[in-house]
């Protein structure tokens, strides 16, 4: 079991640049991203949109968040990949009505390849929900989740992941 010191709260910065009316750059230090519309909706297609991104960083968070967790519990976590989606409502951004809830389910589907059992990564499971802070804002914005786990048990030849 790892031990944990009280760790300080720390500042999140952004910078963000328009480069049309449809695309901005955004730097987090020497880091940049590009987010972007399609051509349909006025972009060129050359970023995420800013939902996916959204999206984009809930998966990342779980992937960081789900591999600390993991690893301060002896959780035996080989690899595992996610497919997330959303059910979101564009008429509030089309100016149609007032959306105060624009994504209103968030689908995850989880392959764990673990040779622990379904009682541990539903122990998993329920730690990461608890950490993890961009299901916990989607959370408290109203988002409901509908989630499929799947363990996988890893190949005979595989062997432990190393933490890096």
């Amino acid at each position: 079991m790892v031990r944990i010191r009280k760790i300080p709260q720390t500042g999140l910065r952004i910078q963000a640049k328009m480069e049309s009316a449809h695309r901005v750059k955004v730097q987090a230090g020497d880091k940049a991203i590009k987010l972007d519309m399609p051509e349909l909706l006025g972009g060129t297609h050359k970023g995420m949109m800013p939902l996916e991104a959204l999206i984009a960083a809930y998966a990342g968070s779980l992937n960081v968040v789900g591999n600390f967790v993991a690893h301060t519990t002896d959780f035996d976590l080989r690899d595992w990949e996610f497919t997330i989606w959303a059910e979101f409502d564009p008429s509030g951004i089309w100016g149609l009505q007032e959306v105060s809830k624009p994504i209103h389910v968030v689908h995850i589907e989880v392959k764990v390849v673990t040779p622990e059992s379904e009682r541990r990564l539903k122990q998993l499971r329920k730690e990461i929900e608890k950490r993890d802070p961009i299901h916990n804002i989607l959370k408290n914005c109203g988002v409901r989740f509908r989630e499929k786990w799947e363990r996988v048990e890893p190949a005979k030849t595989r062997t432990k992941r190393k933490s890096k």
